[in-house]
């Protein structure tokens, strides 16, 4: 089986052999919204086990490479964010600024644990 992903659906496209041609021929079997991939009863009848077995496997590989991405992000993002959360502090921040400095602190000695494991050391600043 094939996905084709287009701007709003993925497509589910299998390949039968056509007699007439003696080739295969691509047959669209349905399709799947991107933003919300859920396998419905007409997918279900028009797929083998095998091939639903094989749409899962793949939205299952999607949203593990989609969430990779996520926190790829999220990691190159925070540089900003924490100069943005210096700011917010260096303001005298608000009533709840106390709560989320705590969780701060927390998140970043794991965060500096996992640095160090992971062998990024603190680099010296060229101020």
């Amino acid at each position: 089986m094939q996905f084709r992903e287009r701007a709003k659906v993925i497509q589910l496209i299998r390949t039968v052999y056509d007699p007439a041609i003696k080739r295969g021929r691509a047959e669209l079997v349905g399709s799947l919204d991107k933003d919300a991939p859920e396998i419905g009863a007409t997918l279900r009848q028009a797929c083998s086990p095998a091939e639903l077995a094989e749409i899962h496997a793949y939205l299952a590989q999607r949203e593990q490479a989609l969430s990779q991405d996520a926190v790829r992000q999220a990691a190159q993002d925070l540089p900003a964010q924490m100069r943005m959360a210096e700011q917010y502090f260096r303001l005298g921040g608000d009533a709840l600024a106390g709560t989320q400095a705590a969780e701060i602190y927390a998140a970043w000695e794991d965060l500096k644990k996992v640095l160090h494991k992971s062998g990024y050391r603190k680099q010296k600043r060229s101020d």
